[in-house]
């Protein structure tokens, strides 16, 4: 499990460095690159230098706590804080304030800010790896058995 998390922080710290590199340069084929993650609608981007970056606010949120939730479990956070034991109504609470904007913004009950979709991103992208991560290694170690000696003098 931790060396899942650790390739997880590595993969999305390179993902996200690799969008800012294309945004602070200008490059166009960034878009392309990342149009089948997001939808890309610009007043919805975060502006780097002279050019929006290639995702929204709301999904640039879900990388960085993707890769947020793989470094907790990966510097072993979890032994400090008692995460398994809270992550399921953690993402269930981080779904449901999601969807609760989403909700209210498409019924026009209000306009919410860059900074509000990208913080509520963040909140589900850490839930969801915290969740993936943490309910994993409980189930395997879940699975585990005590050895069992299976010779025929320990029967007696």
């Amino acid at each position: 499990m931790r060396k899942m998390a650790r390739w997880g922080a590595l993969l999305g710290s390179l993902l996200l460095v690799t969008l800012f590199v294309i945004a602070g340069t200008g490059w166009k084929f960034g878009d392309s690159l990342f149009s089948h993650l997001c939808h890309q609608r610009s007043d919805r981007c975060f502006v780097v230098g002279a050019s929006t970056l290639a995702v929204c606010s709301r999904c640039l949120g879900i990388y960085i706590g993707i890769t947020g939730g793989c470094a907790i479990v990966w510097l072993k956070a979890s032994r400090v804080l008692p995460l398994e034991k809270w992550a399921w109504h953690f993402l269930a609470g981080s779904v449901l304030v999601n969807l609760l904007d989403f909700g209210l913004e498409w019924f026009e009950f209000y306009e919410n800010a860059i900074w509000v979709r990208s913080s509520l991103g963040l909140l589900l992208g850490t839930s969801v790896s915290l969740f993936i991560l943490l309910r994993s290694s409980h189930a395997i170690e879940k699975k585990r058995k005590p050895y069992q000696c299976a010779c025929p003098e320990a029967a007696d």
